[in-house]
């Protein structure tokens, strides 16, 4: 599993079988850099992926996302031809007992 931001969706009208009426949007792996005293930064990667969203993640939120094989296990995604999906919404994530923090791309 990684942590990863909803950067936007994507609209497919002419998909298998097994995926339609699911939500596809599109995530951004994020680096985490980690403090010595606890806590640390993510930082975003510039790369994307498309994930199934079975739980109604929306564009500029952080989520747990689960990949490869392992993505078909959540629920209802047994033989679906996806390599990752959305498994979590993420209110915040600690490391030492302080939180991390997002640092947005500089433009």
């Amino acid at each position: 599993m990684f942590l990863a931001m909803v950067k936007g969706n994507v609209v497919s009208t002419q998909k298998d079988e097994l995926i339609k009426g699911y939500k596809l949007l599109i995530v951004e792996p994020l680096q985490v850099k980690y403090q010595k005293n606890g806590g640390g930064e993510y930082h975003v990667t510039g790369r994307a992926i498309v994930a199934i969203d079975r739980i109604g993640a929306g564009e500029g939120q952080l989520v747990l996302v689960s990949q490869g094989s392992s993505a078909r296990l959540a629920e209802g995604l047994k033989n679906a031809p996806i390599d990752a999906a959305i498994i979590g919404l993420v209110d915040k994530a600690m490391v030492g007992g302080t939180q991390m923090n997002f640092i947005p791309k500089k433009s």
